[in-house]
């Protein structure tokens, strides 16, 4: 299977038992016409899912160990092999910063729900700013940005949460 027939696959059965989840990463940057190549798949489901979500993924592909890092402060991490592909699994998503701990808030308002379950390009803008190496996307978020409307409500939701404050600057440019 190739990454879109087990993003398929993930979908299906995630989505039949009624887990709350979202796409995001490479794969929704993709979603969205950038010009990235996914090798992998990043899901963040609802906390109050994330358990039955790990018992299903865990008996649809292997559980593979991972390193601790001190930049997350995730819940729940756990990362997958399926048919070949990886998957990591995040919920209850937090990022440690210079300035505290950013929490992100799992919002399935900001899901997409038409077709396959995308998350919000706003979010990932927020996210990949506070992941190191991550500049060329971020750069490429903001490209999109000035071609179409931002999601004001969500991005001002983002801001008012624990962030750096040159991410609040950043963030601040496309709410004027």
């Amino acid at each position: 299977m190739n990454l879109q027939e087990v993003l398929a696959y993930i979908v299906k059965a995630l989505q039949q038992e009624q887990i709350r989840f979202g796409i995001g990463g490479s794969l929704l940057l993709a979603h969205h016409g950038l010009p990235v190549t996914p090798f992998d798949i990043d899901l963040v489901v609802a906390l109050e899912d994330a358990e039955r979500a790990v018992l299903l993924l865990s008996e649809m592909g292997t559980v593979v160990e991972q390193d601790e890092t001190s930049l997350y402060a995730t819940e729940v991490f756990q990362e997958f092999m399926i048919e070949g592909i990886d998957l990591d699994l995040m919920s209850g998503l937090q990022v440690r910063h210079d300035e505290g701990v950013f929490v992100y808030p799992f919002d399935e308002q900001s899901i997409d729900s038409a077709g396959r379950p995308f998350m919000a390009l706003v979010d990932w803008y927020v996210i990949y700013q506070l992941i190191p190496e991550r500049e060329q996307k971020v750069t490429m978020i903001e490209d999109v940005f000035t071609k179409r409307e931002v999601d004001r409500k969500r991005l001002e939701q983002l801001r008012s949460l624990v962030l750096p404050q040159v991410v609040k600057k950043r963030i601040n440019q496309w709410l004027k």
